[in-house]
C-alpha cells in the first residue's frame, strides 16, 4: 500500500468518524429540540385515552337507554292494543245496552197493551 493509499484509507476512516459524531450530536439535538414535543403528545395521548373510556361509558349507557326505550315502546303498544280492546267491548256493550232499552220498551208496551201495567 503507497502513501496515497494510506492517506486515502486514513482520510476515510476520519471521515467516517466525523459522520458518525455528527450524527451523534444531529440526534442528540434534535431529540432534545423534540422532547417538548414529546411531552405534550403524551400529554395529548393520555387525554385521548380519558376520552376513549368517557364514551365507552357514553355508549354501554346509550344501549341501556335504548333498551329501556324499546321496552317503553312495548308497553305503549300493549296499551295501545288493549286500549283498542277496551273501546270495541264499550261500543259493542252500547249496541247491547240499546238493543236492551228497546226490548224493555217493547215489553213495556206489550205490558200496557195487556193491561198488566198501569198506564
Amino acid at each position: 500500500m503507497n502513501n496515497a493509499e494510506l492517506l486515502q484509507a486514513i482520510s476515510d476512516m476520519m471521515e467516517q468518524k466525523l459522520d458518525e459524531k455528527l450524527d451523534q450530536k444531529l440526534d442528540q439535538k434534535l431529540d432534545e429540540k423534540l422532547e417538548p414535543v414529546y411531552i405534550r403528545l403524551d400529554k395529548v395521548d393520555d387525554r385521548l385515552d380519558k376520552i376513549e373510556n368517557r364514551l365507552d361509558i357514553l355508549e354501554v349507557k346509550q344501549d341501556n337507554t335504548i333498551k329501556k326505550l324499546d321496552n317503553t315502546i312495548r308497553k305503549l303498544d300493549d296499551t295501545i292494543r288493549k286500549l283498542d280492546d277496551l273501546q270495541l267491548d264499550v261500543k259493542t256493550a252500547e249496541k247491547n245496552i240499546h238493543r236492551l232499552q228497546d226490548e224493555m220498551e217493547t215489553v213495556i208496551e206489550i205490558m200496557k197493551l195487556n193491561e198488566m201495567v198501569p198506564q
